[in-house]
């Protein structure tokens, strides 16, 4: 059976990938993450540049909305990571920042626009994408790329993860709805088999949670922001499908959310999947993701 099969997804909100049907949804959420002061419909600055809160849709600054993506935590504070640097690598001269060494390393210092993207000082992805938003291997365009870990924080996340029981809180509610047979908002209501971690997709998982939170970037589709397209991190990844949230208050209030939206609980309680990784990650955002196959 194809991978997508058996999932009664609605087709107004369905876009087709490949063979098959690959089908990706967005479920607005009202959160209130911009500034009601910050008017809309401004123009969109140099690379899309918009007001915090705000993003460029059709050369116009529009409120962000956080956003359920389907196929088709509580964790409080910051993340923060302890790596001490090899002796004489804070000198200067590499073109190298390392976390241990911002404060110290010339490498580090950075102005956006100046072609550099130096991810441990703070350039990233969502505040700087004339310089990160590049398919170049540099510390700062949201893909952790062979070598990159542990020494960079800002695409890779910290080590050790902080966010696992918060992961594990969310697939036992996941599973927990599918053996119990909840019923989904269009009334449908059977028991399905629980879904089975599968660790070979978590690096992924973790990758693209952290993407959303720490690099504040979600794009619809799966896209990403050094340029992979939804199919090449699906590729990568090993999975068939995935749902996702930004911002969401905590665990619970995520899966509520899924389960009250017609498309993403029919996904979630559909027989197709049988495997799953879920990544949560907090810090500019909270990012919530599950990966399906």
């Amino acid at each position: 059976m194809h991978p997508a099969a058996g999932f009664p997804l609605a087709a107004a909100r369905a876009t087709a990938y490949d063979r098959g049907v690959r089908v990706a949804f967005v479920l607005a959420i009202l959160a209130g993450c911009y500034a009601p002061s910050t008017p809309a419909g401004i123009a969109c600055g140099v690379d899309g540049a918009c007001p915090h809160g705000q993003r460029c849709q059709d050369g116009r600054c529009t409120p962000s909305e956080p956003s359920v993506d389907a196929w088709g935590s509580d964790a409080p504070g910051d993340a923060t990571a302890e790596i001490d640097a090899p002796s004489g690598a804070c000198a200067g001269g590499d073109d190298v920042c390392l976390v241990a060494c911002v404060a110290s390393d010339p490498d580090c210092m950075t102005t956006c626009g100046d072609g550099r993207c130096v991810g441990n000082a703070g350039e990233l992805c969502g505040n700087c994408a004339a310089d990160c938003a590049t398919t170049d291997p540099v510390c700062g365009n949201a893909a952790c790329e062979p070598g990159e870990a542990p020494d960079c924080i800002a695409d890779c996340g910290p080590t050790p993860w902080t966010w696992a029981s918060d992961e594990a809180a969310l697939l036992d509610l996941i599973n927990d709805a599918r053996t119990s047979g909840v019923a989904c908002p269009d009334g449908t209501a059977a028991a399905r088999p629980a879904l089975t971690m599968n660790p070979s997709m978590l690096p992924a998982a973790r990758e693209w949670a952290w993407e959303i939170a720490h690099h504040d970037v979600f794009l619809t589709g799966g896209a990403a922001c050094n340029g992979r397209s939804y199919a090449e991190r699906r590729a990568m990844g090993g999975f068939n499908g995935y749902v996702s949230n930004r911002n969401g208050g905590s665990v619970q209030a995520v899966f509520d959310s899924w389960m009250a939206n017609e498309s993403v609980c029919d996904v979630l309680m559909s027989t197709s999947p049988t495997e799953v990784a879920i990544a949560v990650a907090v810090d500019v955002q909270r990012g919530y993701l599950v990966l399906l196959k």
